[in-house]
This record gives structure tokens, C-alpha cells and sequence, in this order.
């Protein structure tokens, strides 16, 4: 039975090839994934359900196609039962017997439904026996029990929903901004973008079905994901989960949560974790040089997706700003910065980046700063960060404004969302 579903997931063996219809749009990832592709280490691909790890798979094996034998790639998905109810080192000892692999290329695909795989895996990187690829829809895919096993052995690449550039490419569409129309043209696939998020299935549908099939996704990733790995209450998870991204780009606190679900402190942490270990939702700390000033400050909830929060979020208006805001939180996750956000004694800087321990962005995000209230406001903001942290350059990404300001030694950087999210990023 394993082996007959070994050949329904392996069609390169007969063909020679991957059928196009699994090898999907190229994504952005497929570059970092084959600058690894060879490493002696177990390759993971984590990320939300739904967000394309499955298709960035075939695309790997499209590219192996090209120099490498079709019988030495084979590809296992543990979302098939007749996979999933057999330990690995029988499917494995199965697909040597019928193929007669040289060092193969192995990927394990959604490899917590996997029965006994770690010891295999071990001893096949150990020995340089394999090369190995797994994907999961959790950053808690291995069982902490697992951990050690694997320690030294594992690089890891996170897969998001599609990036703003993605999803223009998947409409075949060309921007360089010489002129009025092309700016209109690019906010309008921007506010389409923000509004159908970036789920790769959900694109090629209209809005009144891919709201359905996102909130699919939300009800698989709580049940599946959340319920029946972590063990958690469905009602409690999926209510959490709901408040959490309706109150997307909002802050939040522990106390608050517990007077609100009825649950103790500690049980709405843990739920949290979870939510967020799934990929739905991200937690943000309080920007701080003290260790328990991050911990007491309230916390900033985003969420993984602008179509999720579309679909899912309780709203009574359209929710221009916040959706905005979470956009471009989405966009310095998928650029692997660590964010925090900045409490000033009026206000806030919503976004500081770092990579290597390094400031490399302060960003604001206002909407609209045509109101010379808001303008003055985030300016002013803008400034105390730049002091506050000894830097010079900051950046407002607005709607549509564009400009450049420079107060004594200091420079803010005004930008349109839809070219911030288009051009190629600098440090600050």
C-alpha cells in the first residue's frame, strides 16, 4: 500500500518531470532553498498551512530534475493515510528496494504525522547517506524530547504567504513608477493585495469564495494545528484566536485577556505560544535594553495574513491603517528582522528592526499624513526615536505621500507603501 502511494506522489519516476500543475510560480524562497540545497544538514521549511511550503517542495525537485536521476528523488506526504499509519524506515526500506537509489534526495512532507521518523533521519545525515528536506506547519515541529536529536543537524527556512512582489508576479504584472497612472494602478493592486491577502489558492478565486476558504484555513489551523497537537480547549483556542485577529495591530495584555476568556495567566500564555508557534498570530515586545521592561510592557498582536484578518477579524469600518501596519510587519518577518516596537511618553514607533543584534530600520506606519495634526505627530515621534536610539534615518510609510525631511542631522524618510514594499531594502 506505501508503495503504491510512493508512486502516486512521485510521478518524476515515470514522466521524468514534475507536472506543472504542482510546480506552481516560482517563489522568491526557491532561490535561498537552492543556495542550501546541498548541505549536509536536515533542510526544514516551516510556515503557516496553506502558505506554499508543498509547492516550494516541487519546485526543488523541478530544479534537482535537471541533473539528477528521478529515481533518486522521492517525496512522502504524511497527510496520506497509508504513509502516515507506517513507521518511515519501512516506507524508506520500500522505496531502496524499488528503486535502487544512489544518495537520495529525500522530502518528508508535513513530517508530524510521521510515525518513528527521527532515528531514521538521524542516521541517514550522520552516515551521508541522504539528503534530507522536511516541512511542517509549526515552528514546535519536533517534540521538545526530539530536539537534542537533531541539534547541529538542522538549518531552517520559514515560508510566508505570498510578498506584495509575489503576488504582482502571479498577475504577470510589471511596475517601474514612471508615471501618475502606474503609481494609481500600483496602489489599487496594493489595496486588492491587502484586502485578499497572500494564501497562493485563495488568488486565482474572487473575493466572496476566497473569504470562504480562508476562513477554511483559520478553522484548519485551530483544529489541526493548535487543538490537536497542543491539546487545547476548541472553544477557548478558536474564541482567542478570533479576538487576536480582530485586534490585529493593537496592543494587549495578559490581564486584560484573562479578565476577558476567564482563563489564568499562564493558560492564556500558553494558548498564545501556541497560536503563535502555528504561524497565525505573532506577539511583539516592548523595544528595551532591559530585559523586564520587555517582559511588563504590553504586548503588539499581528497576524500572518491581511486576508486572514479580512476574512476572520471583526470590523465595523473599513480598517485601512491597521491593515497597513500588519502589511508591513508581515513583509520585515518574511525579510527575517526581529521586531519590536517603541513605547515614546506620547505615542510609539511601531516598528524597530534588528538583524545581528543591529538597529537596521525604524519604521512608523500613518495611513494618511495629510492632516497637519497626524503630520506634526509622527514627525516629532520620528525624531525622539532617532535620539533615543542614536541613529539617523527613519522612515513613515504612508498610503501615497512621498517625501524627505531632514531636521539638524536627522532624516525621515516618507514613502508609499507600494514602493517600500517594491524596492530594494537598505539599512538605515
Amino acid at each position: 500500500m506505501s508503495l503504491e502511494a510512493l508512486e502516486d506522489w512521485n510521478p518524476w519516476w515515470n514522466s521524468g518531470e514534475v507536472p506543472s500543475e504542482l510546480k506552481g510560480i516560482g517563489r522568491d524562497k526557491l532561490r535561498e532553498a537552492k543556495e542550501i540545497i546541498n548541505l549536509q544538514k536536515v533542510k526544514i521549511y516551516t510556515g503557516v498551512r496553506r502558505s506554499g511550503k508543498s509547492t516550494l517542495l516541487y519546485q526543488i525537485i523541478d530544479c534537482l530534475l535537471e541533473k539528477t536521476d528521478p529515481k533518486n528523488i522521492v517525496l512522502m506526504n504524511f497527510d496520506d493515510i497509508r504513509l502516515s499509519s507506517k513507521p518511515l524506515d519501512e516506507i524508506y526500506k520500500e522505496y531502496i528496494e524499488r528503486m535502487l537509489p544512489q544518495k537520495p534526495y529525500i522530502f518528508l512532507d508535513e513530517i508530524h504525522n510521521a510515525v518513528n521518523w527521527t532515528s531514521l533521519v538521524r542516521r541517514l545525515i550522520d552516515q551521508r547517506k541522504a539528503n534530507i528536506h522536511i516541512t511542517d506547519s509549526s515552528s514546535y515541529f519536533i517534540p521538545v524530547e526530539y530536539a537534542r536529536i537533531l541539534t547541529g543537524r538542522k538549518i531552517t527556512l520559514e515560508v510566508y504567504p505570498l510578498s506584495f512582489k509575489e503576488y504582482l508576479r502571479f498577475k504577470n504584472i510589471k511596475l517601474s513608477f514612471l508615471g501618475t497612472e502606474e503609481k494609481a494602478a500600483a496602489r489599487g493592486y496594493l489595496k486588492e493585495y491587502m484586502e485578499k491577502g497572500g494564501f497562493p489558492e485563495p488568488f486565482f478565486m474572487k473575493w466572496n469564495i476566497g473569504k470562504k476558504v480562508l476562513i477554511e484555513y483559520f478553522n484548519d489551523i485551530v483544529t489541526r494545528d493548535v487543538v490537536s497537537r497542543f491539546g487545547t480547549n476548541y472553544t477557548k483556542t478558536k474564541d482567542l484566536a478570533y479576538y487576536l485577529i480582530s485586534n490585529a495591530s493593537q496592543k494587549i495584555t495578559y490581564r486584560k485577556l484573562r479578565n476577558t476568556f476567564k482563563m489564568g495567566l499562564e493558560t492564556i500564555q500558553k494558548y498564545i505560544e501556541h497560536l503563535e508557534q502555528v504561524y497565525l498570530i505573532f506577539k511583539v515586545n516592548a523595544y528595551s535594553q532591559k530585559l523586564k521592561e520587555q517582559i511588563t510592557q504590553p504586548k503588539k498582536i499581528y497576524t500572518i495574513d491581511t486576508g486572514l484578518m479580512n476574512a476572520i477579524g471583526f470590523k465595523t469600518s473599513e480598517n485601512l491603517g491597521p491593515t497597513l501596519e500588519n502589511l508591513i510587519f508581515i513583509e520585515l518577518k518574511r525579510r527575517g528582522y526581529q521586531i519590536y516596537y517603541l513605547p515614546l511618553e506620547k505615542g510609539e514607533i511601531d516598528f524597530i528592526a534588528k538583524k545581528n543584534l543591529e538597529i537596521e530600520k525604524i519604521i512608523n506606519v500613518c495611513y494618511d499624513l495629510t492632516e497637519e495634526k497626524t503630520r506634526k505627530r509622527e514627525i516629532e515621534n520620528m525624531i525622539k526615536a532617532l535620539k533615543k536610539l542614536g541613529k539617523r534615518k527613519g522612515e513613515i510609510i504612508t498610503w501615497e505621500q512621498e517625501e524627505k525631511i531632514k531636521i539638524n542631522n536627522k532624516e525621515i524618510k516618507i514613502i508609499p507603501a507600494y514602493k517600500w514594499l517594491l524596492q530594494k531594502q537598505n539599512k538605515i
